[in-house]
């Protein structure tokens, strides 16, 4: 058996490499690693001697090393790559190892062009809150538990990504389909060429498994028929005739409530402290995953009452004068059902966004949608795109002036704001007492939302994380 004292993380300050950190010390392995970005070690890593370079240099490869893992944006020309083949040491894209940790547990796996952080979230929540000590590895960060943690119990949760197939390295006990929408269509060809890749996923499910798929969305129901598990539930805002539905759904400011209903005349109040109609239905998810891994109905509506969110998932930075949200929204369907849920939010002043689109060629390719998204803003600030795997031809063909007359051409009020002081200014002299402020993007726009949550008029709140 391969001998396993210490792992090398090359990028590690990605979303899902970092979350190996805990798992990996947890199982008494060694952690060094290394990433070029622009971010920090957490000061927790480092308390628990985390070795990390900000530069990728063969020389990182300590002669200790027994394997490394890599995130899909690290390729082989990477000079810490090149080493450890050159020395024989096992080499791991992030999305195989982490189908090797899943299989050593009962996975469940959530998969879908959005949603899949919160809703696995929610089901790491909801099974740690019952007692089952789940491990797990999501995209965001719950405030209650982190990221990631190795538990004692017999469940695996993970968020099941597309982009790049990652997905197909998993082969789950139970598992959720969101939607199914374009997206990532730097590497996919088509929706078509999008849907062949769920239908592989979804039978990779384990023969006595489990399915859960949103019955709203028919692209996501056209993958029935490639599923072979034993059995396939159904979440439905829309219609009684979803194995899970809400019963009297009710929105007040930023909470809902409804009746859970569910197979076997499954009754039962929710109460969720997060916004929007898309929560109640990640809510639905959670709920028939839970329920199959044996939580009862009462316990799952007290934990997912207690479920306090994602950060950057309509995380509210600071109330005062002015309320400041920060979200992970980078896509137009995203955007909607985050201004939907700022509206039904109840804010007496104006809802002010500010965007900055996460990859020129998103951009480009859904150019128009994201213009009637922004429109229902009371005015959005644009700034530069992020720039992520951009080809010169996508970066040459679009930019945020583009973006903002599409906007002002449906009618809505758009500011080309390219840099973040541009946007900061644009905010001091034009935001008033009882405006919403948020931010939105996958890219580092979450620093200026924390920025400027940390202006006079807004009062942070500490347990969520703002500065």
């Amino acid at each position: 058996m391969q001998k396993r004292n210490k792992a090398h993380l090359v990028g590690m300050l990605g979303t899902g490499v970092r979350g190996l950190v805990p798992i990996l010390l947890a199982q008494n392995i060694k952690v060094s690693g290394s990433d070029t970005s622009s971010g920090s070690l957490p000061e927790e890593f480092e308390r628990l001697g985390v070795d990390y370079s900000p530069s990728h240099d063969r020389e990182n490869l300590g002669p200790d090393v027994d394997f490394v893992v890599r995130t899909a944006a690290v390729g082989n020309d990477n000079a810490e790559i090149r080493e450890a083949h050159r020395l024989g040491i096992p080499v791991y894209k992030y999305s195989e190892f982490l189908g090797e940790l899943m299989g050593q547990q009962r996975g469940i796996a959530v998969a879908g062009t959005h949603g899949k952080t919160t809703t696995s979230a929610m089901i790491a929540w909801v099974l740690y809150y019952a007692g089952k000590e789940p491990s797990f590895l999501i995209g965001g960060e719950i405030p209650q538990l982190g990221s990631s943690r190795q538990g004692s119990g017999g469940d695996f949760v993970a968020e099941a990504c597309e982009y790049d197939h990652s997905f197909l390295e998993l082969d789950p006990a139970a598992a959720v389909v969101t939607n199914v929408e374009e997206e990532h269509l730097d590497y996919f060809k088509d929706l078509a060429e999008i849907s062949s890749a769920f239908e592989q996923f979804i039978s990779r499910i384990r023969g006595d498994g489990l399915l859960v798929l949103n019955a709203d969305d028919s692209q996501t129901m056209n993958l029935v028929p490639a599923a072979s598990c034993a059995s396939i539930q159904t979440f439905s805002l829309e219609s009684i005739d979803g194995d899970w539905w809400p019963h009297q759904l009710r929105s007040r400011g930023l909470e809902s409530s409804f009746v859970l209903r569910g197979p076997g005349k499954i009754r039962q109040e929710v109460q969720l402290s997060i916004p929007g109609r898309h929560n109640v239905k990640n809510a639905l998810a959670a709920a028939a995953i839970c329920s199959w891994a044996g939580v009862s109905v009462e316990k799952i509506a007290e934990a997912l009452g207690a479920f306090r969110g994602v950060r950057r998932r309509f995380e509210v930075l600071a109330r005062g004068r002015v309320t400041v949200i920060d979200d992970y929204a980078h896509h137009p369907t995203e955007v909607e059902a985050l201004l939907g849920a700022a509206r039904a939010g109840g804010f007496e002043g104006k809802i002010i966004g500010v965007f900055q689109p996460h990859q020129y060629s998103r951009l480009r390719r859904m150019l128009g949608e994201f213009a009637v998204a922004l429109a229902g803003f009371d005015e959005v600030l644009v700034t530069r795109p992020y720039k992520a795997r951009d080809s010169r031809e996508d970066k040459e063909a679009v930019n945020s002036t583009m973006l903002t007359k599409e906007i002002a051409g449906l009618g809505g009020k758009a500011v080309d704001t390219p840099g973040f002081r541009d946007a900061h200014k644009r905010l001091d002299e034009n935001v008033m007492d009882g405006d919403a402020v948020i931010f939105m993007g996958a890219g580092d726009i979450t620093i200026l939302a924390h920025n400027y949550a940390g202006r006079p008029w807004g009062i942070p709140i500490v347990e969520q994380g703002g500065k």
